[in-house]
């Protein structure tokens, strides 16, 4: 099992319809009962809107109308701080559509972007974040491609590009794009058109000769609901709305596969790279490091930069970065080593970074692509 991603929450996410500077009311499309909504709950608008600031969070100070297209007034600070119930002075605007995030949780774990309610320092850890990407707040991007069954059966030949279908009208399933397998998992090939409702050309010939039943993808935006282990997720397509379990994958969009999807990554130089794995969000980019002649026998630690010490003196199994042991008492030479604790190969930051590989001590910091 996987360490748990920390997964960006909300009580709901409504629409601002409009505001008005004359009764200081905010104008809703949701339905407060139903979504559990009161007077006291954080809200963060995704746009400037009616004085209020995009990224900033406020407090529902009354609900006015509990049913549909509810409304509300406004608190600057939260309602502990406001014992004089004072209204936030908005201007007036509408009609429009702005969507704000109500009782966000999660969303910005040690990655502050500034404003109330965001930590005041980053300290030396940074997270990843999971989540609905419609809640404000970094989150981790991602391209998915889920898996669903065909309806009937396909015929595929290596010698053609054409695929011809029994039983299932390939236009009600399929745009073009789209991965093609058997019922194995195979990859037959991927979709270039749909020539007509019972036949479609492939981008190349199948991989095989096959006859029966088939699985489809087509990659989508998307977002992480769960890790369920080091490069396996639980993972939603924003477009489909489809959530299953799905492997991270070293491959452009276009080249994912059924349940795969990619985080791609930026390194400071501007390189990008696809990750293999999120580290959860209690890594240490910087971690304390204790040098080889401060070893203490019988502490567990993980080399961190393995200089011109000799490990295998002081009870590791090999002289590399990376490798876990207990001392068996203090060495000498350049070499750092960490307590096997802090887990310190974390990979993503949504913050500003050093330069990627700047320092050999130093584990690669790169930029996760975030809404």
């Amino acid at each position: 099992m996987g360490r748990p991603l920390k997964i960006a929450k909300a009580q709901a996410v409504v629409t601002i319809t409009a505001t008005n500077g004359t009764t200081e009311v905010v104008t809703t499309n949701a339905n407060f009962t139903n979504l559990g909504i009161i007077a006291g709950m954080p809200f963060i608008p995704a746009s400037n809107v009616g004085n209020l600031v995009a990224g900033t969070t406020y407090w529902i100070l009354q609900v006015l109308n509990a049913g549909n297209n509810s409304t509300f007034t406004v608190s600057a600070t939260e309602l502990s701080a406001n014992p004089t119930y004072t209204k936030f002075n908005l201007g007036t605007a509408g009609p429009v559509t702005v969507a704000a995030s109500v009782g966000v949780v999660d969303a910005y774990f040690n990655n502050p972007i500034g404003g109330a309610g965001y930590p005041a320092t980053n300290a030396n850890t940074y997270g990843v974040v999971g989540g609905n990407t419609a809640i404000y707040g970094a989150q981790t991007l991602v391209r998915v491609a889920v898996g669903q069954n065909g309806t009937g059966t396909i015929s595929a030949s290596t010698s053609s590009t054409t695929v011809t279908g029994t039983g299932t009208l390939f236009t009600t399933e399929l745009s073009g794009g789209e991965c093609i397998t058997d019922a194995e998992g195979n990859v037959l090939g991927f979709v270039d058109t749909i020539t007509d409702d019972v036949t479609l050309d492939l981008l190349a010939n199948s991989n095989e000769d096959y006859d029966g039943a088939f699985v489809f993808a087509l990659n989508e935006a998307g977002f992480i609901v769960r890790q369920k282990g080091k490069t396996k997720y639980l993972v939603t397509g924003t477009t489909s709305g489809l959530t299953a379990p799905c492997y991270t994958a070293n491959v452009a969009n276009a080249a994912l596969t059924p349940n795969t999807f990619n985080i791609l990554a930026t390194y400071a130089n501007a390189a990008t790279r696809y990750v293999y794995s999120l580290n959860d969000y209690n890594s240490e980019v910087f971690p304390a490091q204790v040098a080889a002649a401060s070893l203490v026998a019988g502490t567990v630690y993980t080399i961190y930069n393995a200089g011109n010490t000799n490990w295998t003196a002081v009870g590791a199994f090999a002289n590399m970065t990376g490798i876990t042991f207990v001392a068996t008492g203090a060495g000498s030479g350049t070499g750092t080593a960490v307590l096997a604790s802090v887990n310190p190969d974390v990979i993503a930051s949504f913050n500003s970074a050093i330069a990627a590989n700047a320092n050999a001590s130093l584990p690669p910091v790169v930029t996760i692509s975030n809404a």
